[in-house]
C-alpha cells in the first residue's frame, strides 16, 4: 500500500502528468484511441472520487446497521434463548415423527408385498381344492356307474383261496385310496380357509398401518405450523437473524478492501491508463460471454428441473468411496437427486428467519435420502443448531471445508475420518427449513464461497 505522503505527491503531479499522457495518446493513436469511448483525464478522476465517496458511505451505513443489530440482540438475548430452546424441542419432535412416518411407509410397503403373496397363495390353495374335488367326483362317478365291489363278491367270485386273498388285498388298497382322496380334499379345503383368514388379518394390519400413518402426518403438519409460528415470533423479537449480523460484518470488511483497492487503483491510474483501457475491453467481452453462457445454463437448468430431474433412490448403490481430496473432483452430495432450488447469493427469504443472502445451494427434497461426503476428510462437527438443524462440517485440508445442513439423522461423529462417497446422514427438514432438502455449503479459509465451480458441472 502506498503511504499518505505518496498519495499527496501523486495528487500534486496529477494535472501535468495527465495532460502529457493525453497529448501523447492523441498524437500517436489518433482517432483509434477514441473508438473505445475512453476519456483519460478529469472524468476518470471524478468517477474515482464518486466511487470512493459512495463506498465510504456504504461502509458507514453498514457499520450503523451492525451496531443497531448488536444492541437489539443484547436486549432480547434471554427471550431469544427461551424461544430457541422451544424451537429445538419442537424440532426434535418433528424429526422423530418424520422418521416414524418414513418407517411406517416402509412397513406399509412390506405388508402390501405380503398381501400380494397371500393372495397368490390363496388362489393356489383354491386351485388345489378344485383339482382334488374333480378327482373325487370322477371316483364317485365310476363307483356309481360300475358298482362297488364288496368282500362277499370277492369270496363268491374267487377261483380258489389264493385268488380270493389277492382280490381281498386289492379291495383293501382301493378302500385306502378312496379314504385318502377324502382326506386330501378335507385338507385342501382347510388350507383355503386358513389362507382366507390370513388374508383378512393382513388386510386389517394394512388398514391399521395406513390409519396410523395418516394420524402421524396430521400431527406432523400441526407441529410444522407451530414451529413456523415460533420462528416468526423469534424473528419479530430480534428484528434480524444472527446471519444478518455476520453478513454486515462480511460486507464491512469487503467495503474496506474495496476502498483500499480504489485508492491503489487511482495511484496507478496515470501510468497504467492505456493498459486498463485494453483490460476493460476484454473484461466487458468476457462479462458478455459469461452472461450469455449463464442465461443458457439457467434456461437449461430450468428445463431440466421441471422435466427430467427426479429422485433415483438406487443411485447410492453406485457411489464409489475413495480418498479423493482434490476440490475440483468433488462428487454430487445427494446421489440420485440433482434438483436445485436456491443457489448462492441474494434471494427472497423462503421462510421467516431464513437468510436473504444464501451462502450455499439448496438441493433435492426426498426425506430419508442418503447424503454423502463430496471429498474425503475429517468430521469437524456433527451436531445441531436451531438454524441449520442437524448438520455436519467436513475439513478436507488446505482451508477447504464443506457443510451439510437440515439432516433428519446423523451417521457420523466429530473426529471421524470419512471417505469421498461415505454416507454422512439422511435428508430432512430440521432447523429453519420449509421442507426436506439439503443445504450444501463450501468454505475456503473460513469464508463461504459459491459451490458452482466445484459441483456446478455435476448439476
Amino acid at each position: 500500500m502506498i503511504g499518505h505522503n505518496s498519495r499527496i505527491s501523486l495528487k500534486m503531479r496529477f494535472p501535468a502528468v495527465a495532460l502529457i499522457i493525453v497529448f501523447i495518446l492523441t498524437t500517436i493513436m489518433g482517432p483509434a484511441s477514441q473508438s473505445y469511448g475512453f476519456t483519460p483525464d478529469t472524468a476518470a478522476k471524478e468517477a474515482y472520487e464518486a466511487k470512493l465517496k459512495e463506498a465510504k458511505k456504504q461502509k458507514e451505513e453498514l457499520e450503523k446497521k451492525k451496531a443497531e443489530t448488536e444492541e437489539l440482540k443484547k436486549q432480547y438475548s434471554q427471550q431469544r434463548d427461551d424461544i430457541e430452546s422451544y424451537i429445538t424441542e419442537l424440532d426434535l419432535k418433528l424429526n422423530d415423527i418424520s422418521l416414524q412416518i418414513f418407517e411406517l411407509g416402509q412397513n406399509i410397503e412390506d405388508v402390501q408385498d405380503e398381501l400380494e403373496q397371500t393372495k397368490a397363495d390363496l388362489e393356489d390353495a383354491k386351485q388345489k381344492e378344485r383339482d382334488q374335488y374333480d378327482v373325487m367326483k370322477a371316483r364317485i362317478r365310476y363307483i356309481y356307474e360300475n358298482g362297488e365291489t364288496t368282500i362277499l363278491d370277492v369270496i363268491l367270485g374267487g377261483n380258489g383261496i389264493e385268488d380270493m386273498l389277492n382280490q381281498l388285498e386289492y379291495l383293501q388298497d382301493i378302500q385306502r385310496y378312496d379314504n385318502s382322496l377324502l382326506d386330501r380334499y378335507v385338507a385342501a379345503k382347510e388350507n383355503v380357509e386358513d389362507h382366507e383368514a390370513l388374508l383378512e388379518a393382513t388386510l386389517e394390519e394394512l388398514n391399521l398401518l395406513m390409519e396410523q400413518e395418516e394420524f402421524e402426518r396430521e400431527t406432523l403438519a400441526e407441529l410444522y405450523d407451530l414451529k413456523a409460528a415460533e420462528i416468526e415470533n423469534l424473528t419479530k423479537q430480534l428484528g434480524i437473524a444472527d446471519e444478518y449480523l455476520f453478513t454486515y460484518m462480511s460486507e464491512i470488511s469487503s467495503k474496506e478492501m474495496e476502498i483500499d483497492q480504489i485508492i491503489e487503483a487511482e495511484e496507478k491510474r496515470v501510468e497504467e491508463e492505456e493498459k486498463r483501457r485494453k483490460e476493460e475491453e476484454e473484461r466487458l467481452r468476457r462479462e458478455e460471454e459469461e452472461r450469455r453462457l449463464a442465461e443458457q445454463r439457467a434456461a437449461e437448468a430450468n428445463r431440466t428441473n421441471t422435466t427430467s430431474k427426479v429422485y433415483d433412490k438406487d443411485a447410492i448403490n453406485y457411489v464409489v468411496q475413495t480418498e479423493e481430496t482434490d476440490p475440483y473432483k468433488m462428487i454430487w452430495p445427494l446421489p440420485g437427486d440433482h434438483r436445485t432450488y436456491s443457489k448462492f447469493g441474494y434471494r427472497k427469504a423462503p421462510t421467516k428467519g431464513a437468510s436473504t443472502y444464501h451462502q450455499g445451494w439448496d438441493i433435492g427434497g426426498e426425506f430419508g435420502a442418503p447424503i454423502v461426503a463430496t471429498l474425503a476428510g475429517t468430521v469437524e462437527a456433527a451436531s445441531y443448531n436451531s438454524s441449520g438443524g442437524n448438520f455436519v462440517r467436513v475439513d478436507h485440508g488446505g482451508g477447504l471445508v464443506t457443510v451439510y445442513c437440515h439432516m433428519s439423522k446423523l451417521n457420523v461423529s466429530q473426529g471421524d475420518h470419512v471417505k469421498q462417497g461415505q454416507i454422512l446422514g439422511l435428508c430432512g427438514s430440521t432447523g429453519v427449513s420449509t421442507g426436506p432438502h439439503l443445504h450444501f455449503g463450501v468454505k475456503v479459509n473460513g469464508t463461504y464461497v459459491d459451490p458452482d465451480p466445484y459441483i456446478g458441472h455435476l448439476e
